[in-house]
């Protein structure tokens, strides 16, 4: 079977073939990963979400990044917010 996506983004109309058995299996809940094995990390992410590779790249970062974002944690004074207690200071 084929699966047409469009990216929600630029609108990039993908085509995705993959067994109609392991179509059913992903509706009902296997992990895509577990699923679709045959298909590249990018088609998986197109069948999820429907976002194409330029535009994930633009979103997440490409390929060869880190895996996690560069974020610094710790208080936030403004929002008040303790993700260390995972609460806000005045309700900790």
């Amino acid at each position: 079977m084929t699966i047409t996506t469009t990216c929600p983004f630029c609108g990039k109309i993908q085509l995705i073939r993959v067994h109609n058995e392991d179509f059913h299996d992903w509706e009902n809940g296997v992990p895509a990963q577990e699923a679709f094995p045959y298909l590249s990390e990018d088609d998986r992410e197109a069948l999820i979400s429907g976002i194409c590779p330029n535009c994930w790249d633009e979103m997440i970062g490409g390929k060869g990044e880190e895996d996690e974002p560069d974020l610094e944690w710790g208080y936030d004074e403004d929002m008040g917010f303790d993700p260390y207690l995972g609460c806000y200071t005045d309700d900790c």
